[in-house]
């Protein structure tokens, strides 16, 4: 069996059917013989594989962070929670981990609560899982992240530090981002609204805000120029559908996020 995951590892390789670079590969024992616990991650797809038919197979991205359209993906955990319907399937995808619903076959944001950010995103360089049987709640994650590892707490939906004591490493550290007002009026948006807000310090540049809907997909950005500390700009409401909206506002390296209802 040794023999037979190496070699699928140098065919992903070297398979010139492959129109992307598979980019992580994560497996655990599936106790099954039809079907495998191995798994890998392209740009933009994550595939199963499956010893009965010698072949992989894509799983759904509906859920997965978009950016113009196209799937983000970078990081990959697994583990056999021997149920099928709350997988211990996570990925990493731009903005978010998610974990992965074989019922529904759809992709759930975790919270992006306690993890640090660069440029406004969170930063997550690596991922790994471990549990037992049960609900994916059961497992523990973890995310590697700059300024060390950081463990889920489904009980409080966040990301808390564990200690780097004994670490010899440099830890990076994170510039302190200073906090400003913003808010969307009215909200919830029935209609024509506004987001504004007053930036801490003089800001001559772009002003970018990313509209994620809640299962962390962004459905809209809208970017443009500003010179001063405050700004108007009307809520794309026509190319928001009904629901719940995170906004995320960066300028530079300063962001904020904002709740907004679209009815």
């Amino acid at each position: 069996m040794k023999f037979n995951i190496l070699y699928i590892v140098f065919a992903l390789t070297a398979n010139t059917l492959f129109s992307q670079t598979i980019q992580k590969m994560a497996a655990y024992d599936s106790e099954s013989s039809y079907t495998s616990g191995l798994y890998c991650i392209s740009d933009t797809s994550i595939y199963r594989y499956s010893w009965y038919y010698q072949e992989w197979y894509s799983l759904s991205s509906d859920g997965l962070t978009r950016e113009n359209d196209t799937v983000r993906i970078s990081q990959l955990a697994v583990y056999n929670n021997k149920i099928s319907n709350s997988s211990g399937l996570f990925v990493f995808s731009d903005t978010v981990v998610l974990n992965y619903n074989w019922i529904v076959e759809h992709w759930y944001p975790l919270s992006n609560t306690g993890l640090p950010r660069v440029f406004g995103k969170p930063d997550v360089q690596g991922l790994t899982v471990y549990g037992d049987s049960g609900s994916s709640s059961n497992s523990t994650l973890f995310a590697l992240t700059s300024a060390g590892v950081y463990r889920y707490s489904w009980w409080y939906q966040e990301w808390q530090p564990i200690s780097n004591a004994g670490l010899n490493t440099k830890v990076m550290e994170y510039p302190v981002v200073p906090d400003f007002g913003a808010l969307v009026f009215p909200n919830p948006v029935y209609g024509k609204s506004v987001i504004s807000a007053n930036l801490p310090v003089h800001y001559s540049g772009e002003i970018s805000i990313a509209y994620f809907n809640t299962s962390g997909m962004m459905v809209f950005i809208d970017k443009f120029m500003i010179e001063g500390e405050q700004f108007e700009r009307a809520v794309p409401s026509e190319f928001l559908p009904t629901g719940t909206y995170i906004c995320e506002i960066n300028a530079g390296q300063i962001y904020k996020a904002v709740k907004m209802i679209k009815r």
